[in-house]
């Protein structure tokens, strides 16, 4: 390894204990995981994974449910809204039939 050098950052404090717990469940100090990432850059000349925004289904077909199953539906999805109960998007269309 060559000279060394101090990298300062100013992150989230939630993201850096939330990420120390992972890293700490590893085996992994933050500045172990600092350098594979900064490696990683230097050889592939890149960012080591996918930078993208969330996309949501182009569209969903909901033809494969009944009328009942339609409404049953979406008086859960008001219902799990009113109560501040929420899941990802992604995992809310995966349980509906068809979605493209």
């Amino acid at each position: 390894m060559g000279k060394t050098a101090t990298l300062n950052v100013r992150v989230d404090s939630d993201d850096k204990l939330n990420a120390e717990s992972v890293l700490k469940e590893l085996g992994m100090p933050m500045s172990t995981l600092i350098t594979l990432l900064l490696k990683q850059v230097s050889m592939t000349r890149s960012i080591p994974f996918d930078i993208a925004l969330p996309q949501a289904p182009s569209s969903v077909d909901v033809s494969p449910l009944s009328a009942g199953e339609l409404k049953d539906l979406l008086v859960q999805s008001y219902h799990s809204a009113d109560h501040e109960e929420t899941i990802l998007a992604e995992d809310f269309f995966k349980g509906i039939k068809g979605v493209n």
